[in-house]
């Protein structure tokens, strides 16, 4: 299920709404965290970019890179198993598989047919006429994959 926390207005996005959503960082982008918090370096209003290498991911774009979102809260997290941070991301921009350019407004969850072939960053459109699972929609689809739970087979859209 979407990471959603608030769905509000009048802040930066499409028609004045925005949509916050939690992330974690890529390991380079969780090293220049550290580096950012050892050294008393503000980490609310940095800029992201959405990966597609892991559910619900972002790191650090690169000098030419369109933004998808900016930090407003952020909070380091501890586990036997290693330390990271949970983000929290106001997004204001997506790109799709076939470089579209598009504001956010949600996030949902649905099925995808186990037999097809889809992942993270991939758009959408319907499966066969059961009309309940999706499938990657390649150069015709729409939405941004975001999240793949292979587990239960479904997936989260930005839309």
């Amino acid at each position: 299920m979407a990471n959603v926390l608030k769905k509000g207005h009048g802040d930066q996005g499409c028609g004045g709404g925005f949509l916050d959503v939690s992330f974690i960082p890529d390991s380079t982008f969780e090293t220049e965290l550290d580096a950012l918090v050892a050294a008393g370096t503000k980490v609310d209003g940095k800029l992201v970019k959405i990966t597609t290498a892991a559910n619900y991911e972002c790191s650090s774009p690169t000098t030419s890179d369109i933004p998808d979102g900016k930090i407003i809260s952020w909070k380091k997290t501890a586990s036997a198993a290693a330390s990271s941070y949970v983000l929290t991301v106001r997004l204001f921009h997506y790109v799709t598989q076939n470089s579209g350019h598009f504001c956010p407004s949600y996030i949902i969850n649905l099925e995808y047919n186990a037999s097809s072939t889809i992942a993270l960053g991939d758009t959408i459109v319907c499966y066969d006429a059961n009309y309940r699972e999706v499938t990657d929609g390649d150069t015709g689809g729409f939405g941004f994959i975001i999240s793949n739970d292979t587990t239960n087979d479904t997936v989260d859209v930005i839309f």
